[in-house]
């Protein structure tokens, strides 16, 4: 209740002027945004009166926007507090003693800084860490930065979604329970997969080279004797089986990707197991990808068998 009694005074008596009268004249502020800052800001005073808290948090909002006098913070702060966003709450009112300094009353001080003490222990943080640098880093749907971090972020406490963005549209979601007064590090794997961790496939082989001899002076003719051996011997040759061997290729490259993919779908999941509070979703997600490729490379070693020895037995069959 003395929340609101003080928001109730500070909309009467905020600035040199009554609330009800002007806002406060900044230097350098176009005087039409002033006055359209004094009409946001009454908008705001009504609404608060008539329980649309809402409402009122977003007419302060552009008030300041329009006119940025520091005395708009204290309501801003107040609003959050009814709203139970004790860290905006913490926020605003922080703002409100750096940018007033001297010009707020020593008692206003002195009570603003015991509501920064309480709200301390009401509003925890979230240390977010990625391996890459420039992920977008939303809680619970509102951007808060990109990474690095700078410093902590301030949450209510309580359940929150955390969700980090590559620009490849790659992203994770987690959802972390934050107590008030403790600090939560919040660590992701990397998102963009380099080009490098997956193997290229494997090179089909190469024809084989065929010499032709442009030289009629060199060139042999044979006698009529072996004219027929020769024939015969071409009739019967039977040509090397380029596609079957192709396809074991493929087969074998093919199982080297997936084989990859599943080792370092194992590795993300090992991750996933060893940070606590661990994501349900992640490690399901992680587990069943994993068990996916797994199979797939199973499956792809099996062919590999099985057209290598296909290769081989028309490699070395008996032309006769």
């Amino acid at each position: 209740m003395r929340f609101v009694a003080v928001l109730a005074l500070a909309a009467i008596t905020a600035g040199a002027a009554p609330a009800r009268a002007q806002t406060p004249v900044l230097p350098g502020v176009d005087p039409a945004k002033v006055s359209e800052a004094q009409r946001r800001f009454l908008r705001g005073v009504d609404l608060y009166k008539e329980g649309d808290l809402g409402g009122a948090l977003v007419e302060f909002k552009r008030a300041y926007e329009l006119a940025p006098a520091f005395k708009i913070l204290y309501n801003l702060g107040q609003v959050s507090f009814q709203q139970h966003d004790y860290a905006n709450a913490l926020r605003y009112f922080r703002q409100y003693l750096t940018d007033g300094g001297n010009a707020i009353p020593i008692d206003r001080q002195n009570e603003v800084a015991g509501d920064v003490v309480r709200l301390e222990q009401r509003v925890g943080r979230l240390e977010i860490e990625t391996v890459e640098a420039g992920m977008e880093v939303f809680v619970d749907d509102v951007l808060v930065g990109t990474t690095p971090l700078r410093a902590p972020v301030p949450v209510n406490e309580g359940r929150r979604k955390i969700d980090v963005a590559a620009h490849d549209g790659e992203h994770r979601t987690r959802q972390i329970d934050v107590a008030g007064g403790e600090a939560v590090r919040v660590s992701f794997p990397r998102l963009v997969r380099k080009l490098a961790d997956v193997p290229p496939p494997p090179a089909e082989p190469a024809a084989p080279a065929v010499t032709v001899n442009l030289n009629p002076v060199n060139t042999i003719t044979p006698s009529a004797s072996e004219v027929p051996a020769i024939a015969k011997t071409q009739q019967h040759k039977t040509p090397f089986p380029w596609k079957s061997w192709t396809l074991t290729g493929l087969l074998a490259g093919g199982a080297a990707v997936t084989g990859t993919i599943a080792i370092m779908a194992k590795r993300d999941l090992d991750q996933q197991l060893s940070v606590f509070p661990g994501d349900a979703d992640e490690i399901e997600y992680d587990r069943r990808r994993t068990r996916g490729f797994a199979l797939a490379t199973d499956g792809l070693l099996i062919g590999t068998a099985v057209m290598t020895a296909i290769s081989l037995y028309l490699t070395l069959r008996d032309p006769s």
